[in-house]
Parts: structure tokens; sequence; C-alpha cells
């Protein structure tokens, strides 16, 4: 099951149907949360993240950066001769840590073998590597639900009553990227625009951007939950 996480559902619509496979008895359930629920319950931080949950309802492995396929960005030479900015973010995107090989043989290994698969964790485990919700950390979910409250409800000032809170959700919480992401891509992409903005140069609103807050947050190489294999 895949879920998109934005308060537009309009926006998902392209994803969903690209990955939509020809046969439909392959499809799976593609779900759109657009008030981030699903990230407050399993702490999903960042796209793409994923748990694990067995048939029976159990979480067999915790919320983690979840690709399963190689970004051709990765690979990519940087461009002699662009601005020195997008240059920095190049670099950063080169420089986030790939699992994507790994994990989806490990996807593979418990399709196949459910709970002796070793990717299967305990109860103990999953407890064991579950993040800790701090004060600070929940204050930033009301923020932000109270933010997108206001944004659905409020008419003319819906987008600065959520812009306000946002800011403070940030604050509180700036491991928290799907929040960050969110805000930037309604702060920076046009209303008639087909694709969300990915540079998200949020600076005018948010005083701040993507790459400025990788930068700070210590580069690329730390910008995911890496999952332990």
């Amino acid at each position: 099951m895949t879920v998109a996480l934005d308060v537009h559902p309009e926006h998902t619509h392209r994803w969903i149907d690209a990955a939509r496979p020809d046969d439909p008895a392959a499809a799976h359930p593609s779900l759109i949360d657009t008030r981030h629920v699903t990230g407050e319950l399993f702490g999903f931080v960042n796209i793409p993240m994923a748990v694990w949950i067995d048939e029976t309802g159990t979480i067999v492995r915790n919320a983690e950066s979840a690709s399963i396929e190689r970004s051709p960005l990765r690979d990519m030479e940087v461009p002699d001769g662009i601005p020195e900015r997008m240059r920095t973010m190049l670099t950063e995107v080169k420089a986030i840590p790939d699992h994507a090989d790994q994990y989806r043989a490990a996807i593979v290994d418990w399709a196949e073998n459910g709970s002796d698969s070793p990717y299967a964790l305990t109860p103990d485990d999953v407890i064991a590597r579950s993040q800790p919700r701090d004060d600070a950390t929940a204050r930033a979910t009301a923020c932000f639900e109270l933010g997108r409250h206001l944004r659905a409800t409020l008419d003319d000032d819906g987008d600065a009553a959520a812009i306000r809170w946002w800011k403070e959700a940030h604050r509180l919480d700036p491991s928290n990227w799907t929040y960050k992401r969110q805000a930037w891509t309604l702060a920076t992409t046009a209303p008639d625009a087909e694709e969300n903005d990915l540079v998200q140069e949020a600076g005018e609103v948010y005083g701040t951007s993507w790459i400025d807050d990788v930068l700070a947050g210590g580069g690329g190489a730390h910008y995911t939950l890496e999952p332990d294999l």
C-alpha cells in the first residue's frame, strides 16, 4: 500500500497514475493522506519512508527510508557552468545515502519468508528502535495540523494563518521534512503549475529553503533516516 502526503489530492494523481500497472490484478491500494495522519501515527518524517505491517496488523519494521530504485540523479555528472547554488544542491543530492538494492531485496525476503525473514523484527526490537516523541515533537504535530485546518477553513486569511503555525512546527521539529516540504511546496509552486516545485526556495515566505536546511543538518549524508538492514 502506498500513501501520498499532500494537502491537495490533485497534486498526487499523476504519480499514482504513473505507478498503475498494465495488469489490474497487480495493482495495489494507493491512498492520499491530506492531513499527514500516517506521519503522526508511524513517524514518517521524509519521503519515501515505509513501515512493514504483517497479516496480523503487527508492525515488524519501524518507519525508515524506503527507496527501492536507485535515482538517476545519484549518478549524474554535475555540469560545469551552472549557478553555484544549483551545484551545491546537486552535490548534496548525490550524497544522500542509497540503500535501494538492499531494501528491495529485504522486502522480497520478507514477502517470501514472513516471520522467518531476518529483516522482520520482534515486537521488542520494534519498540527498541522506535523514535521517542518528546514534548517539542508533539507540539510540532499540533502546530502543523492547526495550520492545515486554518488553511482549509479560512477563505481569505488561510494561507497567512497556516504559515504562522507551520513556521512554529518547523522550529519545534526541524528534522521533520514532510512538514517542511509540504509548506515550502505550497509557497513556491504556482497554483496552475502541472508539477510541484522541487527546488523549494521558500526564503521569501519561510526564510529558508530545501538546500539551506539540508546543509544546516549536516548535508545530504544526514538527510534520511537510514534503514538498519
